[in-house]
């Protein structure tokens, strides 16, 4: 495997709201151990597959941190890129704008498939049942790690 710059890994970290300590736990990695990571620069490629795992932790998000994320700009309904908004308002608020399997895929992958199933029930009179059984129904066939 190949290793990954710790300066990016630090930056995903925070991009996900994340401490170093929280993903040691997460982990289950001795913190002593991910912190000395930035000695080396570097940090092991398994560390970036568990990051991805990790559900975001923060309670706003703006639309470039999912465009850094993968999400595609043309999918956004907010156009102001740095705008903090509440994270289950960005979840639904997308989904309406442009779902499809593969802007579920990043919402999971960045928020965590219980954050996404959470945002539809605060939601859930401003979205279309379909939507909901949709996105719910995905979320389903979408391996535990996503």
């Amino acid at each position: 495997m190949q290793k990954i710059d710790h300066k990016l890994f630090i930056k995903k970290l925070k991009a996900k709201g994340i401490t170093q300590k929280a993903f040691a736990q997460y982990a289950k990695i001795p913190y002593d151990t991910v912190t000395g990571w930035k000695k080396k620069g570097e940090v092991p490629a398994y560390a970036a597959v568990i990051l991805k795992q990790m559900p975001h932790r923060k309670e706003t998000v703006t639309a470039a941190d999912l465009i850094e994320a993968g999400l595609p700009r043309a999918v956004l309904w907010n156009a102001q890129s740095d705008k903090e908004v509440p994270v289950d308002f960005f979840i639904v608020s997308t989904l309406q704008k442009a779902y499809n399997d593969f802007v579920i895929d990043i919402l999971a992958e960045y928020f965590g498939k219980e954050s996404i199933l959470a945002a539809l029930l605060t939601y859930k009179e401003r979205i279309s049942k379909r939507l909901a059984q949709q996105v719910a129904q995905h979320l389903q066939e979408l391996p535990k790690s996503a």
